[in-house]
């Protein structure tokens, strides 16, 4: 994939670029950012996808077309934890302690009980492709088959129920970490909208919360294709795009403040990243391999002088 954009941008809009200053500002948001080696976890995938921490830090995650959910331990070691699930795609750790995914193949909600390898159907009835659950286990999931986001009620009766309808497709998903609002990525555009979450788990009106610079030109024009998505305590997003790896600020913040890292090494679209728990390593999944690289976590705490390479102004 060639990038013919700035690596470091204002919210307002991609700003072109020589190549000599993309990787110069490519460069400068990597060091700033991250630090280390990149890591391989796993590769050859046919569309290495979801990814969750289960208490005991073991990393999972799923591969799409090949219904394979996969156990990396703390050493590395990677095993098959189930080699058929209903072509899972997002996957999410519930408080009780197992993993839940969205089955879009098997039109499911499933659930694996981690110590036993268990799995059920929690409910069927509508395509998933990501997930976010609450700490009283409440279940998110996104549709983009039918542009919307429905939620499953917590255990035990797991009741499903048409959160929104939307006239955009919906993808990546996130809690904000205090629970109030749902974070949902418009995939085929630039925003990412804002749902407060009312008391009883129903989605209260929505607005743009996160714009992200996408394409200006050629074939993805105007198409970020936003997909799975971290949300920070401090209102911060980082986000799997096609131009790489995106952090951004939320659009009520006073200072533009906006990074891509593109693909390493030339890879295709990120199209999920997550934090280890402990926020030490950041990964990314790119279609056929994920990676993870060491995360400097400096974006919890920015300044003006702290942006590097950014072009932009104050919103007004």
């Amino acid at each position: 994939m060639t990038h013919k954009f700035i690596a470091s941008v204002a919210l307002l809009g991609v700003v072109q670029a020589d190549n000599s200053c993309q990787e110069e500002d490519t460069k400068r948001n990597h060091d700033y950012l991250l630090s280390g080696k990149l890591e391989v976890i796993s590769s050859g995938h046919k569309f290495a996808e979801g990814m969750a921490f289960d208490l005991d830090d073991n990393f999972y995650f799923t591969d799409v077309p090949a219904g394979k959910l996969f156990k990396v331990d703390q050493d590395g070691k990677k095993t098959l934890f189930d080699g058929n699930t209903g072509k899972t795609n997002g996957i999410a750790m519930g408080p009780d302690g197992k993993l839940y995914g969205c089955a879009g193949g098997a039109m499911a909600i499933h659930q694996w009980d981690l110590k036993t390898g268990k799995k059920v159907a929690i409910t069927k009835g509508a395509f998933s492709n990501d997930i976010a659950i609450t700490k009283q286990g409440r279940i998110y999931f996104t549709d983009p088959k039918t542009s919307a986001v429905w939620t499953v009620s917590p255990a035990p009766q797991h009741n499903l129920t048409k959160a929104v309808q939307l006239e955009w497709k919906p993808n990546g998903i996130g809690l904000h970490p205090n629970e109030d609002a749902l974070m949902v990525a418009e995939f085929f555009a630039d925003t990412v909208h804002r749902f407060p979450i009312e008391k009883d788990g129903s989605l209260g009106q929505s607005s743009p919360y996160f714009q992200i610079p996408v394409p200006k030109e050629g074939k993805d024009t105007g198409k970020g294709y936003l997909d799975g998505m971290v949300v920070l305590p401090t209102n911060k997003l980082i986000i799997g795009t096609v131009m790489g790896i995106q952090f951004s600020d939320n659009m009520e913040a006073t200072t533009e403040w906006g990074i891509i890292i593109p693909p390493f090494d030339d890879r295709p679209r990120c199209n999920y990243v997550r934090l280890s728990p402990d926020r030490k390593w950041l990964y990314a999944a790119f279609k056929d391999d994920l990676v993870r690289i060491r995360f400097k976590e400096v974006i919890s705490k920015p300044s003006q002088k702290e942006k590097p390479g950014s072009a932009g102004t104050n919103r007004k």
